[in-house]
């Protein structure tokens, strides 16, 4: 017990200068809480905005949805029409998939889970259930393919 004391009490001078050296950071970027955003900042908040704002656009996500929505605003109504159709097409067009492919569906299927969690409670446990079946459905699909690959 002794010794772990002594090991803490030799730490507090590098632990005091990590934090002297991650508020001086903060503060040369202009984050530090009260200071105003380094013009960095401010192009990196405009760019993942921009990212929000054509997540809708992206051709994967609208071929596999069968529709230009955007995830991040659709409606808990939306979501379990959203999922069938996901699961839909990629039962239809899955053998043909690469795994450039498989990863995009993947990311597709992340941002749906994404909005999801959001919206959930608001959902009736019937469509709750529903949506988990499409999204383990999609899991199951994608690992036969890696053991079909494999075995190959």
């Amino acid at each position: 017990m002794k010794s772990a004391f002594v090991l803490l009490l030799a730490g507090l001078p590098f632990a005091s200068q990590a934090q002297a050296t991650t508020q001086a950071e903060l503060l040369r970027r202009g984050e530090l809480t009260g200071s105003r955003p380094s013009t960095t900042a401010r192009s990196q908040a405009r760019q993942t905005a921009a990212r929000a704002a054509n997540a809708s656009s992206d051709p994967v996500q609208q071929h596999l949805l069968q529709t230009d929505v955007n995830l991040a605003q659709a409606s808990a109504d939306q979501l379990p029409n959203l999922y069938e159709r996901f699961i839909a097409t990629t039962r239809d067009e899955r053998r043909a998939w690469n795994y450039e492919q498989w990863d995009g569906a993947g990311q597709v299927l992340a941002r749906l889970n994404q909005r999801y969690e959001q919206v959930r409670t608001t959902l009736p446990l019937e469509e709750r259930i529903r949506i988990r079946s499409f999204q383990g459905e999609f899991h199951t699909l994608r690992g036969a393919r890696q053991v079909k690959d494999k075995l190959d």
